[in-house]
């Protein structure tokens, strides 16, 4: 761990050579979408309320290689999958904190796991997600840590034999990208697992989806929305989301059959040329903007981008331009109250 005096001097130093990019005043509904930036040592707080007008305002961290966040509203802490120390950082009371202004970390975590993606939260519990490296023996784990403002405790860890990205726990549920494939891995009582390997109950097939990486299921709209990145290193818009609306009832009968897949024709997706995506690696619903948003780590060296939710059927591709887009280094992890 860094000596603290030097992330002070750190800090200070950014604010003194940075100028602000964004008015000086707090968003204090927190309701917003929050991006973590696997380049830039920042977190940003986009409000997507004025569909039109959307603002943002940003903190400066001492994490500049950060994936997976998490918001817990009614405590008012930001909680970020730090890689460039491999631990969970705490930052309380984000809202007594000035527009840009320099924030260190409340409580951190011991260093239990490397290269992580994704993380979720819910109940004072969070999981990070660990993809399999070198540095890491090449283990895909599972971490669980009690969380609070003040302390991350590791509680359990899990080790399972496909490669992971991002994760979601909805009640008891975890759904966790099968990463290199065209699966969604799904543990039901994920909780009530003990230290060691664990298998999911099932995987879920999308058809024709060529590699997924960050995914977003809404419980209350029964909505499941996935990225597809098809060539990291390609240099066109080969990127796709793709948008299944029921989607339990489109998962059950499609656990149904021999291939368990959920069919293009029960997909709509937003691809082509127009779309800018071409390494879309996180997706969130915003639910009172009625937008898909996207962190594109490709595009001009990572973008976030707005779409609105098509009102349309399965079985259609939509060539579309982002309704907002902005240019977002290293965009990584996205982050939205699941009520909003």
């Amino acid at each position: 761990m860094k000596p603290l005096r030097l992330n002070i001097l750190f800090l200070l130093a950014l604010l003194i050579a940075c100028e602000p990019t964004t008015d000086d005043t707090t968003i204090t509904d927190f309701g917003r979408v929050f991006v973590s930036s696997n380049t830039q040592a920042k977190i940003s707080i986009f409000d997507f309320s004025g569909v039109d007008n959307v603002s943002f305002i940003e903190y400066l961290t001492t994490a500049d290689d950060a994936d997976g966040i998490y918001f817990d509203g009614g405590r008012d802490i930001v909680y970020l999958a730090d890689r460039e120390n491999n631990r969970i950082n705490a930052y309380s009371k984000l809202s007594t904190n000035s527009a840009n202004s320099a924030i260190l970390p409340s409580a951190i975590s011991t260093s239990d796991f490397s290269n992580p993606r994704g993380l979720t939260s819910e109940n004072n519990i969070a999981i990070v997600a660990q993809d399999a490296s070198d540095e890491n023996g090449q283990q895909n784990a599972l971490f669980i840590y009690d969380i609070s403002a003040d302390l991350i405790t590791l509680k359990n860890e899990f080790t399972v034999d496909f490669p992971l990205w991002d994760i979601q726990l909805v009640g008891n549920t975890l759904y966790a990208v099968e990463d290199e494939s065209d699966s969604l891995a799904v543990f039901n009582n994920f909780l009530g697992n003990s230290d060691g390997s664990i298998t999911p109950d099932f995987k879920i097939r999308i058809e024709n989806l060529d590699r997924t990486h960050g995914f977003y299921y809404s419980l209350n709209e029964d909505l499941m929305i996935m990225t597809d990145i098809d060539d990291a290193s390609a240099l066109v818009e080969d990127g796709e989301i793709r948008i299944i609306e029921d989607f339990n009832l489109k998962l059950s009968a499609a656990l149904q059959t021999t291939r368990k897949t959920i069919l293009d024709i029960d997909q709509i997706k937003i691809s082509g040329s127009n779309t800018m995506l071409r390494n879309p690696v996180d997706v969130i619903y915003h639910r009172e903007a009625n937008r898909i948003i996207v962190a594109e780590r490709a595009t001009n060296g990572g973008m976030i981008l707005s779409f609105p939710r098509p009102t349309i059927s399965g079985d259609t591709l939509l060539n579309i331009s982002p309704s907002y887009s902005i240019n977002y280094s290293g965009a990584s992890g996205l982050y939205v109250n699941p009520n909003n």
